[in-house]
């Protein structure tokens, strides 16, 4: 593979990238979606209790940058709008002393992407991610939630062609296991963060394999009353393998990173139902898009 179609369709793949998701190696693209987790991200439904999570997202850039943080890709643009509904059941049995929870998150995607006087645009299903189990604990004080996803898996359910620069999947398995933990110092502080690992499986169809990375979110919230939070919450992602096609390493590696961050506003309508918007500006981004996010989140017991 040369090195400039390679970068064109990593470039432009990155961009489109999201599946609840942003995307991050084989052509620019990860399985965990940056960002997302910084809502009561620690927080699992009571035993016996089934919520619904949606997550809309809408994506834009300008650039993509090269290793050295330089803009790389001639007439450079991504649009990726993305909504991913998300279902997580608690058990009433618990594991020992942890609450048990599973889950499943269905995203669907629509991109539009530009390069060179290039365009392509899709609309279809993303990639599945299973959560089989989630084991969470909360302290006696209700002070402090969080929970263990060691299981969490991403499968190829998305729509594929390697020969199409807007795929909406990915077409590997990726094990995505994670730690999400929301503290509360004080009544009307919380500090959310989060912190997930991308391991991924090969390409089949392009003997590709895309470099582990790990992602860091976090929100730092301030509760004005009992219905509005206002806070600053962004994101830090990292690869830290090569990517490798036929065992071989792409370009020096082709490693990633990006960090992000922004403001948000959470307002509470009921107990247990709340909305949340934010913003997330990206910075110091290697080898990917550089852009901006805006989400809209919400969560409801069904």
């Amino acid at each position: 593979m040369c090195k400039s179609s390679a970068s064109i369709r990593a470039a432009i793949a990155m961009a489109c990238g999201f599946s609840m998701a942003t995307y991050a190696s084989e052509n620019g693209q990860a399985s965990y979606p940056v960002g997302v987790n910084t809502v009561l991200n620690g927080i699992l439904p009571a035993p016996g209790q089934t919520y619904y999570y949606d997550y809309f997202q809408v994506y834009h850039a300008g650039q993509f940058n090269d290793e050295h943080g330089n803009s790389a890709l001639p007439a450079f643009r991504a649009q990726v709008i993305v909504n991913s509904s998300r279902i997580v059941h608690a058990w009433e049995t618990p594991v020992g002393p942890f609450l048990a929870a599973s889950g499943l998150v269905l995203p669907l995607i629509n991109i539009n992407n530009a390069i060179a006087g290039n365009h392509e645009h899709n609309t279809a299903q993303g990639d599945m991610i299973v959560h089989s189990l989630l084991l969470g604990y909360a302290n006696e004080q209700h002070t402090n939630f969080g929970f263990f996803a060691p299981l969490d898996v991403l499968l190829p359910t998305g729509d594929y062609n390697r020969n199409n620069i807007a795929s909406t999947g990915l077409n590997h398995y990726t094990w995505m296991p994670s730690w999400q933990n929301t503290w509360f110092p004080t009544r009307n502080i919380e500090i959310s963060t989060g912190l997930t690992a991308e391991i991924n499986a090969r390409n089949p169809d392009t003997d590709y394999r895309s470099g582990n990375s790990a992602t860091f979110d976090w929100m730092v919230g301030y509760s004005l009353d009992d219905k509005w939070q206002v806070g600053v919450q962004g994101y830090y992602s990292k690869q830290f393998t090569d990517d490798k096609i036929n065992g071989d390493t792409v370009l020096d590696g082709f490693r990633g990173q990006s960090t992000a961050m922004g403001p948000q506003v959470r307002y509470t309508l009921s107990p247990g139902v709340a909305v949340a918007l934010k913003w997330q500006h990206e910075m110091a981004v290697d080898n990917r898009p550089a852009g901006d996010r805006v989400w809209f989140q919400f969560a409801l017991p069904l």
